[in-house]
């Protein structure tokens, strides 16, 4: 019995260090330590994958808004994996493989990260650019981002996801709260160097 309320409780300071104990230790952490990233103007071919199921109601404003981006058309590579769609995302899709953009099929259908992993081996970018299928980037969203790759330390970057109203507006804080969770281990995160 006395095995069984020492695992219990062990269990129990595990989730909440998780949950509370690490975020202050990182929070009081980043107090102290602040690296700082050094940006660079640089622009490496980026190729920019969206994984897609069923979305026939938002791949067209999602290509649209990535085929607008404050980046040279010819240094970004748009490829859409559609997860065995049945619906007319592939159709959507190849509408706009005039304009450098690529449909890749994944049948059967296997889930988000199995399509993101067979699209990694086809792109061509030096930087790779994740994006949901209903996902509207701010126009310099990617300029910024690569820019932090300037420093030979980063390697990967996060953007900052910020919910909306259909007609742009912010929902209240623009995210939920467990974005704001995330948001806030990302910034304190990131001054220490992680």
């Amino acid at each position: 019995m006395a095995l069984m309320k020492i695992l219990f409780f062990s269990s129990l300071l595990m989730l909440v260090y998780v949950y509370v104990g690490y975020p202050i230790l990182v929070f009081l952490l980043s107090t102290l330590i602040n690296k700082k990233v050094r940006k660079q103007t640089f622009q490496p071919y980026v190729t920019i994958l969206i994984a897609a199921y069923n979305e026939e109601e938002s791949i067209a404003k999602t290509i649209e808004n990535k085929l607008t981006l404050n980046y040279p058309k010819d240094r970004l590579e748009i490829i859409v994996i559609s997860d065995d769609s049945t619906d007319r995302t592939d159709e959507i899709v190849r509408r706009y493989s005039a304009r450098s953009v690529r449909l890749l099929r994944q049948e059967p259908r296997n889930g988000k990260t199995s399509a993101l992993n067979m699209a990694v081996q086809e792109a061509k970018g030096e930087i790779l650019v994740f994006s949901d299928a209903n996902s509207i980037y701010d126009s310099d969203a990617v300029r910024h981002l690569i820019s932090l790759f300037g420093d030979t330390r980063v390697g990967y970057v996060t953007g900052k996801m910020i919910y909306t109203n259909p007609d742009g507006t912010i929902v209240g804080d623009g995210c939920s709260a467990y974005m704001k969770y995330e948001n806030f281990l990302r910034k304190h995160e990131t001054k220490l160097g992680n």
